[in-house]
């Protein structure tokens, strides 16, 4: 097991988790329970934390991280099947399902 990163809620350490395990990196969240701690414990060993399991997956869960982190720019779209517009970051519409095109 292996630290990747302290996130700042729970929530946030679940979201990462998820797309870690969609990637088909095994990992866990820990810490997910300590906040009331805070000040008996150091702060970093109470906030949430998200482990991968094996070593060797470190560097391309650090690449997912760092695209969860940055969030893709650009210019919206519209999708060619229902004409919805559609953030950057989308690869489908949410409306109908359609791939990007």
């Amino acid at each position: 097991m292996k630290l990747l990163v302290r996130c700042d809620q729970t929530l946030q350490a679940a979201h990462i988790a998820n797309a870690l395990r969609a990637a088909g990196i095994a990992c866990e969240v820990r810490n997910t329970t300590l906040s009331g701690a805070i000040g008996d414990i150091p702060f970093l060993e109470c906030a949430p934390q998200v482990w991968i399991a094996d070593d060797w997956d470190e560097p391309r869960a650090r690449s997912l991280l760092r695209e969860l982190m940055h969030p893709v720019s650009g210019p919206t779209w519209r999708c060619a099947k229902c004409g919805e517009e559609l953030e950057p970051q989308f690869g489908a519409c949410w409306a109908c399902g359609a791939p990007r095109g």
